[in-house]
Parts: C-alpha cells; structure tokens; sequence
C-alpha cells in the first residue's frame, strides 16, 4: 500500500466512509483497510471517542471514565492561551480600585478583588511600602 492511499483512506474514514466503501474506491482489499484502520486508530469506537485539539485540530483520544482533554499537549494549550488570553472567556469584567495604590484595574470572574497586584496585597498586609523594601 502507498503513503498516498494511507492519506486517502485517513482522509475517507474521517469523512465517514465505510470499510468496504474506502477499498471499491481505492480498488484494494477491504481487509487491508481495516488493518490500516485499526493499527492506525481509525476504527469507528476510536472515531466515535475524538475531539479535536482548540489549537492545532489532532484528534485526541478520549479516555473512558475521563474528562474530554480540550488540548493535545501543553505546547498547544500554552498557544491557544496566549492567543486568547485577552478574551474573558464568558466571565463578566469587574472593574475596581486598588485599595492600596489608588489604581484603577479590572477582574475576570472575580468580584471580591481589593488590590490590583500581589505586591499592593503583601505591602498592606506587612505594613511595607513595596515588596523588598527594608
């Protein structure tokens, strides 16, 4: 079998195709597409059990007894972020006043915030001016 007929019937059974289908089309036994299919994890139970990855679009395999994995690896997760951070992700905006600084910011999700930056937090909880003052 030819790496062009392994995109073929990759491609087909993505799209649906069944075994018997994918062999009258590429004109090769049926049985040899479903050994490719099955080493391969193009079955219909590995088919039926996929989400695709929010970054790069692999299909990811979803465990039974597990949650769905949205991400592929963390090198995609990090790059969906980092593209998307800026979105609130359906989280309503607060918007507040740093009770340390004076300084207006905004919350994602969170309307208890009182201080814009953990540094503000540490230096009225320690009584310090900025962090690492002395």
């Amino acid at each position: 079998m030819s790496n062009e007929q392994k995109q073929q019937i990759t491609a087909l059974r993505r799209q649906g195709y069944g075994y018997s289908k994918i062999a009258q089309t590429l004109s090769i036994s049926e049985n040899t597409v479903k050994s490719y299919c099955r080493r391969n994890g193009l079955s219909s139970d590995a088919l039926n059990n996929t989400v695709d990855c929010k970054q790069c679009g692999k299909p990811i395999i979803i465990k039974e007894k597990c949650k769905p994995r949205q991400f592929c690896s963390d090198r995609c997760r990090s790059q969906w972020w980092n593209n998307h951070h800026h979105q609130s992700l359906s989280k309503t905006t607060y918007r507040f006043v740093c009770q340390k600084c004076g300084l207006p910011f905004e919350s994602n999700g969170n309307k208890s915030r009182k201080y814009c930056s953990h540094e503000c937090y540490i230096a009225t909880r320690f009584g310090k001016e900025r962090v690492g003052d002395e």
